[in-house]
């Protein structure tokens, strides 16, 4: 009786294990589409559990600068880009509202995950808001810059991360306007808390040993 109890708290811990890795999608065009254009100092955003905390800054000098959420054009949301300069609520000049690098000033756009991400698959808009098919720049944990150049014909493209960071960001490649862009959406999958797993085993082997007792 008590070897089937152990098998069981392990099966059943595994299986808890198993459930904590799953995905949020962020859509940021959807965002827009409700909340219309806007710029922050912090943009934050929780989907399925999980909780996305967006800034921005411009290298070399670590500027802070503002996250813009852009609207229609050639009928098509942008997504969420960088603006260095707000006047109101809209970006001036109203070109540079996405990740770009203008006169040597790169324009850093920064994601602070609630949990350590793996696979992270965004889905990327041009200057002119249709599908972006260039290279981009990104940045992960303490990680140094990495050239990502398999961005699919239809402007998605899959990063593989090792789970160690929450952290990621991007940049552009460079100056040019086929070289700038947006991030439209992300699926982001979740690495599992082990500390929740943990606990949970705890407890049902905490249930074991009272089973024992009783049956001595």
């Amino acid at each position: 009786m008590f070897k089937k109890i152990v098998l069981a708290t392990f099966s059943v811990a595994a299986l808890a294990g198993a459930s904590l890795v799953n995905a949020a999608y962020f859509d940021f065009q959807d965002w827009i589409d409700i909340n219309g254009e806007h710029g922050f100092n912090i943009f934050s955003l929780t989907e399925d559990g999980l909780t996305l905390t967006a800034t921005a800054t411009e290298a070399p000098a670590g500027t802070p600068s503002h996250v813009y959420m852009d609207d229609e054009y050639n009928g098509i949301i942008g997504g969420m880009g960088v603006c260095s300069v707000l006047v109101g609520d809209q970006c001036n000049p109203s070109s540079d509202d996405n990740v770009s690098i203008d006169g040597g000033n790169a324009e850093i756009l920064s994601w602070e995950l609630s949990q350590n991400i793996t696979d992270v698959t965004l889905g990327l808009g041009d200057t002119d808001h249709y599908d972006y098919n260039g290279d981009i720049l990104y940045r992960y944990g303490a990680g140094g810059w990495t050239l990502a150049t398999d961005v699919v014909d239809d402007g998605f493209l899959t990063l593989a991360l090792d789970g160690s960071s929450n952290l990621i960001e991007f940049k552009a490649v460079g100056d040019e306007f086929a070289d700038h862009f947006y991030i439209r959406n992300a699926d982001i999958t979740i690495v599992p808390v082990p500390a929740a797993v943990w606990l949970f085993a705890s407890g049902l082997l905490g249930l074991v040993g009272v089973a024992r007792r009783r049956a001595s």
